[in-house]
């Protein structure tokens, strides 16, 4: 792979290379190669890493799975180390590097189709990277012939960077750029409308995440919203963000590469707290009606749908996972699963929550009608994966308007003795929450935003003192190698390098506390 040549060198080092680099740079060798040349690595790299990333940590760290049928890996108890840490750091921004790379090819070679994707490409590793880790370098990251220790910039200007580079994206793919290999394009056959509305949909996932910190950014939602020919997003699934493989390389999956082990992937076990939301139980835990997806996302072992305790004392694992549920490994471990980045479910979650907190006007839409179509779109994504159970079955508009009234997903019960909770917004946020299983890391970029679903921490949390992490440290090396930068950040952002240490975003940070602390009801 093109990309494989190229060496990211982030933060004045990222990766453990950086001092050999260093001392001899024409080891440095880019190839002589074209801007389209970087596009399949990166896409399908990215793909396949935010299904790892959605499998092994979000999912984790949120409690919709729980590794509990071994002992090697214990991220629901919120162990992260500074090598899983380190791990992140390099592997984002060795990805933004050679989207950098991808960019200034295209702009020397004239191609503006990937100059454009490759600013969209870049923005989304370097979101992540803000979203993980906090205040990051951006302007002076990737330049390292001119800037060996890059300034760390707090995340509201790295934010604003992103939603500026993705406005370039959004210029140059409103000319209608052509392309000589839209065969690479496995996504979008390099249709310009699409990419397009991709990077104008991936903004609005971004002013939305910056939203509670001023109401200037549902100004800019707003501002979107109300003019669809400047700023088109996401209109329909057929517009979904899903990097498609096919179990070759390198067109390969990250369960393609991994190869992973049925046995392996169903050691996560499925959470007390993602059955309570998709399934209504009797007292004797028989199911008197099950949400769609949940069939489609995990498998009974024990006749009955169970979880397991997430963050649990681990004296007490042996009785919690008995009989427990487990992700299905046939759909979410098959090789040729897409690797989700964002759908149309999120453009309308994003409309209901602003119309629900009166921030945008939004003429002859209601909050019910938003949160009903965006359930049903994402329902719609989920529902060929229900054709493929070894018992198949049709998620019809007759299943999805019966979500629609039960317990689990009405929207008028909200609020009533009747549903699960105790207001609008949790529900809504809830049910956000919900549709995005299997999406990377925004199950928990979502909960740190809001803290919906409330969510019991276990006692068996006491790798972060009872906390959930509120994000992850920066890398030792990092620390060593561009340390006055890396100080100065943790000192802008107000604490420590560690886990504890509030997101400028947050629920936390603005409101001071979390909605539910470890030991409360």
């Amino acid at each position: 792979m093109a990309a494989a040549v190229l060496v990211a060198v982030f933060a004045a080092g990222c990766t453990k290379d950086f001092d050999k680099i260093n001392t001899d740079p024409t080891k440095i060798n880019f190839g002589n190669i074209k801007a389209s040349n970087m596009f399949e690595p990166i896409f399908f790299q990215t793909g396949a890493r935010n299904q790892y990333y959605s499998w092994i940590w979000s999912n984790e760290l949120v409690q919709v799975t729980a590794f509990t049928g071994g002992s090697t890996r214990q991220e629901h108890l919120y162990l992260v180390t500074d090598g899983n840490a380190q791990s992140a750091w390099d592997d984002y921004a060795r990805r933004a590097a050679d989207a950098h790379h991808m960019i200034n090819l295209a702009i020397a070679q004239g191609d503006e189709f990937y100059h454009a994707v490759g600013l969209v490409m870049k923005c989304w590793q370097m979101a992540e990277l803000v979203s993980i880790f906090g205040d990051i370098p951006y302007s002076e990251a990737f330049r390292y012939s001119e800037q060996r220790y890059p300034a760390f910039e707090p995340q509201e200007q790295v934010f604003g960077n992103v939603i500026r580079d993705l406005d370039s994206a959004n210029v140059i793919f409103s000319r209608k750029p052509t392309s000589g290999y839209s065969s690479l394009d496995q996504m979008y056959n390099a249709d310009t409308d699409k990419w397009r509305r991709f990077a104008n949909s991936l903004k609005l996932r971004y002013l939305c995440r910056m939203s509670g910190t001023d109401d200037r950014y549902w100004d800019e939602i707003q501002a979107i919203l109300d003019d669809a020919e400047r700023f088109p997003v996401f209109r329909g699934n057929s517009d979904n963000a899903a990097v498609p493989f096919k179990g070759t390389d390198p067109y390969k999956s990250y369960w393609g590469e991994a190869e992973t082990t049925k046995g392996v992937f169903q050691q996560h076990r499925l959470t007390q707290q993602l059955i309570k939301m998709t399934a209504e139980l009797d007292s004797q835990g028989n199911a008197m009606y099950v949400d769609p997806r949940l069939v489609i996302w995990g498998v009974q072992t024990g006749g009955k749908w169970k979880g397991t305790v997430s963050g649990g004392n681990q004296v007490n694992r042996p009785s919690d996972d008995n009989g427990t549920s487990k992700p299905n490994f046939d759909i979410l471990g098959a090789a040729d699963l897409p690797g989700f980045l964002m759908e149309y479910s999120e453009i309308l979650f994003i409309q209901a929550e602003g119309l629900l907190k009166g921030k945008l006007a939004l003429p002859g839409k209601t909050v019910k009608g938003l949160y009903e179509e965006a359930l049903s779109a994402n329902m719609e994504k989920w529902a060929p994966y229900a054709a493929k159970l070894s018992k198949p079955f049709t998620v019809s508009k007759a299943e999805v308007g019966k979500y629609l009234s039960s317990a689990l997903g009405s929207y008028d019960l909200a609020g009533t003795d009747g549903s699960l909770y105790d207001g609008k917004e949790e529900f809504l946020m809830s049910q956000k929450w919900l549709s995005l299983f299997w999406v990377g890391w925004e199950t928990w970029h979502e909960w740190r935003r809001t803290e919906y679903p409330l969510l019991t921490i276990g006692e068996g949390t006491v790798y972060n003192d009872h906390e959930l992490p509120t994000r992850f440290i920066y890398p030792s090396y990092t620390m060593s190698s561009n340390n006055a930068n890396a100080v100065a950040a943790l000192s802008r952002m107000g604490g420590a390098n560690d886990m504890h240490l509030a997101l400028d975003w947050s629920w936390k940070k603005l409101s001071g506390g979390h909605r539910r602390p470890y030991g409360a009801d």
